[in-house]
């Protein structure tokens, strides 16, 4: 147990949640910096024992105060949420580096002794084909190295709730479901609530994880085998519907060729998560099926 304090960024956002309540459940204190700190999110953390901060990313104004006196870090940015405010992703890209930094100089200013950053490897090198939500966050890592800042990156793969919303599968006219992605292959996955022990875990040991980098997962299946355990559970005809990464990418969303791509990376064997070390931080990791089995509603 340790009443070490860590400063939460996104606090009240899909990572940010889990890793304040798993670093309270472990004995850390925790500040949580929210946009709002009268939303109901926030005032859950609250009542559950968290410091409850004033703060956004996008001022950098907040970040010093938010860290000062803070241990450690949980650093997590937001492309997409970004991307949607800014409807660019060159403009995204470089608000999410710009955000990572400002927050990596004011844990060097405060003396922050670990910081855990929720980061992803880069694309472009691998694939010839920028990829911006992994690129910039690669950028960051790389820029942590450079800062001489203790850190840990631990690398999230797609989420399981991914299933219930962005890869959700569609009615078809002959009465199925159709998941529609360009991805090839087996695919990592993790229920997004299950990444906030393993953060608490790395907090908890530094002595092992400071200066690494860490890929985490809880399932690695072909988006066939999702489909046929949300079939499972649903009793829904639910399949695979593979289109060609060019096709994903012309679809006529914010961040449809970013996603894409992703998907290709994924594909190209670089993108490697250790199962094995996710169990020893998070004993209790769902596979899919459990998860899936857990959540029908969401499907």
């Amino acid at each position: 147990m340790s009443n070490r304090l860590i400063t939460v960024f996104g606090a009240t956002g899909q990572q940010g949640g889990p890793v304040a309540r798993a670093l309270l459940s472990s004995g850390f204190a925790v500040r949580a910096v929210t946009r709002n700190p009268d939303s109901e999110k926030s005032l859950s953390l609250k009542q559950a024992g968290a410091e409850l901060v004033k703060g956004d990313l996008e001022d950098r104004s907040t970040i010093d105060e938010a860290v000062k006196g803070a241990y450690g870090v949980f650093l997590v940015t937001d492309y997409f949420g970004i991307l949607h405010r800014l409807g660019d992703d060159n403009r995204a890209e470089a608000e999410e580096i710009a955000q990572g930094k400002a927050v990596v100089d004011a844990s060097a200013r405060a003396g922050v002794k670990h910081v855990v950053y929720s980061g992803l490897p880069g694309a472009k090198d691998v694939i010839g084909h920028r990829v911006p939500h992994l690129d910039g966050k690669a950028v960051v890592e790389r820029y942590l190295d450079e800062a001489g800042v203790p850190y840990t990156s631990v690398r999230y793969p797609a989420y399981y709730d991914n299933f219930g919303s962005y890869f959700k599968a569609q009615p078809q006219p002959d009465g199925t479901y159709a998941i529609t992605l360009p991805m090839n292959g087996p695919m990592y996955t993790i229920a997004v609530d299950d990444g906030g022990p393993v953060v608490a875990s790395v907090f908890s040991n530094p002595g092992e994880f400071l200066g690494k980098k860490i890929g985490i997962a809880g399932d690695r299946k072909t988006v066939d085998e999702y489909a046929a355990i949300i079939s499972k559970v649903t009793g829904k005809t639910v399949k695979y519907n593979q289109v060609p990464v060019e096709v994903f990418a012309s679809f006529p969303f914010p961040g449809a060729d970013d996603l894409a791509y992703m998907f290709d990376f994924f594909a190209s064997g670089n993108h490697n998560q250790d199962q094995t070390l996710t169990k020893r931080l998070n004993p209790n990791v769902l596979s899919f099926e459990e998860w899936a089995g857990r959540n029908k509603d969401k499907f």
